[in-house]
């Protein structure tokens, strides 16, 4: 008896998903065929941690509630150099001045953390 398992897109949730070949290491990879969605290839299974959906938005809303590089990596169970490279993207942090941070995390509302001179 034939199984087939259903796929669908992480991003956008459709299951119009056709196969786009294979990476070095023979694991399958597919493609979204949804107009409208943002992610073109993804993977079931991912190597590393890092490239899995959502860990981006991860690491900026830990590092908006105050959480440390090395922390957020242990957490993740990522890299530290991959946590401090997502940080840098210049559309992670919108402004920085001596009073406030202020962090912007996709679509959403940014949020101010006020630094004690003490």
């Amino acid at each position: 008896m034939t199984q087939y398992q259903k796929i669908i897109c992480p991003d956008c949730g459709s299951d119009k998903i056709m196969k786009s070949g294979k990476n070095s290491l023979g694991t399958q990879r597919y493609r979204c065929r949804d107009i409208d969605c943002a992610t073109k290839t993804f993977m079931l299974k991912y190597r590393y941690r890092a490239y899995r959906h959502g860990i981006n938005d991860q690491i900026a809303e830990m590092a908006s509630s105050g959480r440390g590089v090395r922390e957020t990596a242990r957490i993740l169970k990522i890299n530290k150099n991959t946590v401090i490279s997502t940080l840098k993207k210049t559309d992670r942090i919108v402004q920085v001045n001596p009073d406030f941070h202020t962090l912007r995390i996709k679509n959403r509302e940014c949020y101010k953390l006020p630094i004690n001179y003490t």
